[in-house]
């Protein structure tokens, strides 16, 4: 983000509005960035720069109080719910194919692998949805649509014949979801002050985490082998119930930052430039594919666990499946709030990430977690002296880097898995940590060229007044 050759706080009191409010342009040279300072009754100061993909203008109050918190609870809980979705039938596998007669498991997967299909087609109408309409808005069609979606889920869960309606529902919280995933640096950068906003990234990634873990332990635990006709409809349904819940929570909870008026706003720019500016970006693409190598390394896991461990052990109770995606979720969850708060401290992004790669592709994904709040907080850094900062489209990006090779690495296991050996998925397995490595590879190619706390101070600096 290139800052403006100067910043002016004294307001002219000719430029009074009719609604009590002042506005002052900052001059600039061409292409420089152009600030919003806004003077209200209260006497506090809103600065915006008005170029970014929405209104960046947040009062310093608002940063400092409380609210702040509720906003991120209330997207957390959010997130939580739709990762628990996405996993909902991994665990139970087997059960879910002789629930709707099919023979392969296929169809069950394609449940899950609809959110790695939907993302990366559906960014760049989202992106222009919140360029649109704001923060609130964009997370509030994502949660209608998460509560819609486990509707239909639930209404095709009761016989065979209902799995496409099922499917259904489970592609609207897929739609959901792009809604979802890429908000957390986005709302920590706008919500929270310095020095807090790697703390706030990794509470609201580890949100959708501890979803993930929640799921692999819920779905064994709401259901059984012998009772499934009657506990795959009442799981469906407390998920409904759930969701409608967190739907309501957000309404009457989430804000947006938009403080500024839309006529104080003088140019915004093309969602679609954006996005091609960032994929032309020879290091922010070098960080893209890492990131995606290795957490859609971590995707397929998740995705194929049953497949690989229960022919291998023979499992008969889907729930031992479950509690080995669980451990292998949670194990980096407090590692993604403690590497947010150490990132807040040191800014050491670069050798973070290096050994956080190193120690997920040792544990197969033991750490995921743990990288992506650290990745999305990086990424603006390393572009920051060249590109406009766009949290929600640089997450975006990257999140549809790691669908994509999620689904191209679901495709491959599935597709060389060999069932006429004990272990099935070992040929799978293999290529899935050569591939992982690549990952480790690329990260060490990442190269930042300026200071990375003096980036982010000026980042601040111009999210609010620092008199």
């Amino acid at each position: 983000m290139t800052a403006s050759s100067s910043i002016v706080t004294n307001v002219n009191s000719t430029s009074r509005l009719n609604n009590n409010h002042d506005f002052e342009r900052v001059g600039e040279n061409p292409g420089d960035l152009e600030v919003v300072v806004e003077k209200t009754s209260s006497n506090s100061l809103l600065m915006s720069p008005s170029n970014t993909q929405e209104s960046r203008t947040v009062s310093t109050n608002n940063i400092k109080s409380k609210r702040k918190w509720i906003v991120l609870a209330s997207f957390s809980f959010l997130s939580f719910s739709n990762a628990v979705l996405w996993i909902t039938f991994g665990p139970c596998l087997y059960i879910f194919m002789a629930h709707y007669n099919q023979i392969t498991p296929t169809y069950i997967n394609a449940l899950a692998t609809v959110y790695m299909v939907v993302y990366p087609i559906l960014l760049l109408p989202v992106l222009k949805i919140f360029d649109k309409w704001g923060l609130r808005q964009g997370v509030l069609i994502g949660a209608f649509l998460n509560a819609l979606g486990t509707f239909l889920r639930f209404l095709g869960s009761f016989e065979a014949s209902g799995f496409w309606l099922l499917f259904l529902g489970q592609t609207l919280t897929a739609i959901a979801g792009v809604f979802i995933l890429g908000v957390p640096p986005k709302l920590a950068n706008t919500w929270f002050n310095f020095g807090e906003q790697n703390l706030a990234t990794g509470i609201g990634v580890t949100a959708n985490n501890a979803g993930i873990a929640a799921g692999f332990l819920l779905s064994p635990w709401f259901i059984k082998e012998d009772t499934a006709a009657t506990d795959i409809p009442t799981y469906l349904l407390i998920q409904f119930g759930a969701c409608s819940i967190i739907y309501l929570i957000c309404v009457a909870t989430f804000t947006s930052e938009a403080k500024l008026p839309r006529s104080g706003v003088s140019k915004k720019l093309a969602t679609f430039s954006t996005i091609n500016a960032f994929c032309t970006d020879k290091t922010f693409m070098i960080l893209a594919t890492s990131y995606g190598l290795t957490v859609g390394s971590s995707y397929a896991v998740s995705t194929l666990l049953a497949q690989i461990i229960v022919p291998v052990f023979k499992m008969h109770d889907e729930s031992q499946v479950g509690f080995l995606g669980f451990i292998n979720v949670i194990a980096g969850m407090a590692g993604s709030v403690l590497i947010g708060v150490y990132l807040d401290r040191t800014f050491a992004y670069k050798r973070s990430c290096r050994i956080l790669y190193i120690i997920t592709f040792l544990s197969l994904g033991g750490l995921i977690t743990a990288i992506t709040p650290a990745v999305f907080q990086y990424a603006p850094v390393i572009t920051s002296s060249r590109l406009v900062e766009d949290e929600i489209t640089s997450t975006g990006i990257l999140n549809s880097a790691a669908q994509i090779w999620g689904i191209i690495l679901v495709s491959l296991m599935d597709i060389t898995e060999n069932i006429n050996q004990e272990f099935t998925m070992e040929m799978p397995c293999l290529l899935l940590l050569a591939i992982a490595f690549i990952g480790i590879i690329l990260i060490w190619l990442v190269k930042e060229d300026h200071d990375v706390k003096e980036v982010k101070e000026r980042e601040t600096r111009h999210l609010m007044n620092r008199e």
